[in-house]
């Protein structure tokens, strides 16, 4: 294990400052206990202290201070345990310093950090610790660290051997080494120094990396190395300087041994990858090798310090490409083991699942409705899905309502999609997961219809040309679930998940932005002949157009409103206001509260502005029974290839939605039903071609965010960014059971009062929800991190462990396939 340390100075009040003395000579250290040239020990009761002589003589004081002691001859427990040595003593490599011994009755101060006589009238200086766990770099992940070892190699700078054993000194003759070796880096030294050096009267580390080792007690600090990290403006880049010591120094509790030392200037604004604390904790995790180590300790000569650096440099270069290759023959081992598991035939994939879900399918009902917050859950979530599906639904029913000129509108595609989906509710494997009509089925029965007219110009061939095509989508998806199909989704990436949710969300904000346009251009036009007036609708006839400056105008104001309040609403959980449960709750209605205020605004406070609403035909039936006409051959090879086609749609987006709410981020407990659920998909689309309603499949954004209202979210803050990690899901299928409910009874609202609803404010939930959904996709994240500043990057797993270039390279050629 690694661990940083963080130290702050402060100033406290006055209070009296901790002492020792000794009595006479006798009670001194022993010299051959010093340390180098400055610091030294002596032992007390199987305890080493570390100490120094003050440069006043107080010997004076010696009586006042026997007495105030008592009859110890000991030293004082009161004496902290973390303590700087200044002293100066002779040794052998510095002869130079003979009068620095230590006399009777001299006092040996025992503080950390060291003050000066001068500062003990006024206080003490408080020292601020902040400790915080770190992982071992891992190399076979964080290829960052392999860069940042090599680009040291490159041009190694080492501090060998040095005498020094004060910290300031050993830290001003490695940046001075850097300064010398590297001249191009044209390095304030000054600056860098105050970067690893806190004075304030006192030194201090401001922050350095160790190691931890388990021992019999617990877990105990690695002595023996330290790396110091200093973040400052001295420098452009990382720069990094080791120092191998003379013999151990003692530089106070934890670090009483240390024998290398690894300095890392850092600038202060830089890539979190780059950061002074990652590339400090590279090469601690280098450090750990009690191995390289003992190398580093034998080497004879700076050339071979450096040296036994690359030959580890090596040995985890070998290591991390033996580990790429053994990872990819693992994967291909594994796949080949689960094909050859069992003896295969037609229909035991969805055997499988539904073994696998019928286990769970009461608790599907019955677990997640025990506790207040639950209930909660479960209601937002069911209102949540009520007004997601049932607005869009009344504007694919417009949108169906043109296409098929009024063979079905807004209450086929309502009963499609209540019908349809309390089937998906009581028969289905992942419950989750969100059925119904798309704009794809859309555009797809617009070309079903206008093939049909190809048979009987006046349209009454549509519903049996309609339900041809529909059998052999059944029939397609069917056979897939009997064949296994979806197994070859596993070499569907994440990649293409996220092109396609893309390019859905895109799809509904450019289908606003259509809508916005096409108001503006039939709309917004002022006739000559028309004076001013003060009316709210100036709606005049002008040749073949209507003007009325007030609808767009409205119309865009109603979109925006409805897009700005639901995600004001939606964000309103990071706010400060109230409390976390309450900021929770309010959000989880946004969707609805941003729905009846723009409809409030638009039906009531802009009533004078006559908005178009949608209108029914009251010459079809909620349910249209397909009365079958003998069609001719090649109308019907003509719907199987539609058919063919179609179901090829409906299994790429229903598993690939499905795939978005198994993610392994969700934290699902119950498993996942790709094959049987084509079966009951195929089906349910089989029942829909008899009845005469729109088709459904799984879809995107709904079924990730349903899975996202459902979710137990907890917020965690890594070097100053927020991040959301799902907790747990309530996987119910009470959500949908419900909302499907309450869109069969919605039936009975249309047309009035649904139709009071604008359709702006329908085209503006299309938007909020297409902003929600990009949200959660890594590949939007990786588009504003091209246009962010480096130093600002979040902490995010792929920024950690993959080079910026292939981050930003990935990014753009996934633009290119969204645009294809």
């Amino acid at each position: 294990l690694l661990y940083t340390i963080k130290f702050e100075l402060a100033q406290p009040p006055i209070m009296p400052t901790p002492q020792i003395y000794h009595r006479n000579q006798d009670d001194l250290p022993d010299p051959k206990t010093f340390v180098g040239n400055g610091d030294f020990q002596y032992q007390e009761n199987g305890e080493f202290w570390n100490g120094y002589k003050d440069k006043e003589d107080t010997s004076s004081s010696n009586n006042d201070e026997k007495d105030r002691m008592g009859d110890k001859d000991k030293c004082s427990t009161d004496v902290p345990s973390v303590v700087w040595s200044n002293a100066e003593y002779p040794s052998e490599d510095h002869p130079e310093n003979p009068d620095n011994d230590i006399s009777e009755g001299h006092r040996v101060n025992l503080l950390y950090p060291s003050i000066d006589e001068e500062d003990q009238s006024s206080g003490m200086k408080l020292c601020h610790t902040k400790r915080s766990m770190l992982l071992l770099k891992d190399y076979n992940e964080e290829t960052r660290a392999l860069k940042d070892i090599q680009k040291f190699l490159n041009h190694p700078v080492v501090v060998f051997k040095t005498h020094s054993t004060r910290w300031e000194d050993i830290m001003k003759e490695m940046i001075k080494k850097l300064d010398d070796e590297k001249p191009d880096v044209k390095m304030d030294v000054d600056s860098a120094l105050a970067s690893v050096i806190n004075y304030d009267g006192v030194y201090v580390i401001p922050e350095c990396i160790q190691g931890l080792v388990q021992a019999s007690h617990g877990l105990k600090t690695d002595q023996s190395f330290v790396v110091a990290i200093g973040n400052t403006l001295a420098v452009t880049e990382n720069q990094v300087v080791l120092c191998r010591l003379s013999q151990p120094v003692n530089f106070g509790e934890g670090a009483e041994g240390v024998q290398i030392i690894c300095l890392v200037l850092c600038p202060v604004r830089t890539k979190q990858t780059k950061s002074g604390t990652q590339v400090a904790r590279t090469y601690a995790t280098l450090l750990s090798d009690v191995n390289l180590r003992q190398n580093l300790l034998n080497a004879r000569t700076p050339e071979d310090f450096a040296q036994n650096l690359s030959m580890e440099n090596s040995r985890i270069r070998r290591e991390h490409d033996s580990w790429m290759i053994s990872s990819s023959k693992r994967s291909s081992s594994n796949s080949a083991q689960n094909c050859r598991k069992g003896k295969w035939y037609p229909g035991k994939d969805i055997i499988t699942d539904a073994k696998r879900r019928a286990a769970y399918y009461l608790s599907d009902f019955t677990k997640d409705v025990k506790d207040c917050v639950s209930v909660q859950k479960i209601t937002s979530t069911t209102l949540f899905l009520y007004f997601s599906l049932l607005l869009p639904v009344i504007a694919f029913g417009v949108l169906y309502s043109e296409v098929t000129h009024g063979k079905l509108d807004v209450r086929n595609v309502i009963v499609s999609q209540a019908f349809s989906g309390i089937l998906w509710v009581f028969f289905s494997g992942q419950h989750l997961v969100v059925v119904r009509t798309t704009i794809p089925v859309i555009i797809y029965t617009k070309v079903i219809y206008t093939i049909s007219k190809n048979w009987e110009k006046d349209g009454s061939f549509f519903y049996t040309f309609y339900a041809m095509v529909g059998f052999s989508n059944a029939f397609f998806l069917i056979l897939y679930g009997l064949t296994g199909a979806s197994k070859v989704m596993k070499y569907c990436t994440r990649s293409t998940e996220e092109i396609l949710s893309f390019f859905i969300s895109l799809a509904f904000i450019v289908d606003t932005v259509k809508y916005v346009l096409r108001e503006i251009a039939t709309y917004y036009c002022f006739p000559e002949s028309v004076p001013c007036s003060n009316s709210t609708d100036t709606t005049v006839d002008h040749g073949t157009e209507l003007c009325s400056p007030a609808k767009p105008i409205l119309v865009l104001f109603l979109v925006c409103l409805t897009v700005l309040i639901g995600l004001r609403i939606f964000n309103f959980k990071h706010s400060q206001y109230l409390t976390t449960a309450k900021r929770t709750f309010v959000a989880d209605y946004a969707i609805v509260i941003a729905v009846a205020l723009g409809t409030f605004v638009g039906s009531y406070l802009f009533a004078e502005v006559r908005l178009k609403n949608f209108s029914v035909n009251d010459h079809e039936g909620l349910v249209n029974m397909v009365d079958f006409k003998k069609p001719e051959s090649l109308a019907v090879l003509t719907a199987v290839g539609l058919g063919f086609i179609m179901s090829i749609l409906f299994f790429m987006e229903s598993n690939i939605a499905a795939s978005m709410v198994n993610n392994p981020s969700n934290k699902l407990k119950k498993g996942f039903s790709y094959h049987y659920d084509l079966v009951i998909l195929g089906l349910i689309n089989a029942l829909m071609s008899l009845m005469g309603l729109p088709f459904v499949h799984g879809s995107l954004p709904h079924s990730p965010l349903h899975v996202r209202a459902l979710a137990d979210v907890e917020e965690r803050i890594e070097d100053g960014f927020v991040s959301e990690n799902i907790v747990r899901v309530r996987e119910t299928r009470l959500t949908s059971l419900f909302s499907q409910l309450m869109i069969a009874a919605s039936v009975l609202l249309v047309p009035y009062p649904l139709n009071i609803i604008p359709i702006p404010v329908l085209y503006g939930l299309f938007t909020y929800l297409a902003i929600t959904a990009l949200k959660d996709l890594q590949l939007w994240e990786r588009m504003i991190l091209i246009f962010t500043e480096q130093s600002l990057y979040p902490p995010l797993h792929y920024v950690r462990k993959v080079p910026q270039k292939i981050i930003h390279c990935f990014t753009v050629l996934q633009l290119v396939q969204l645009s294809v």
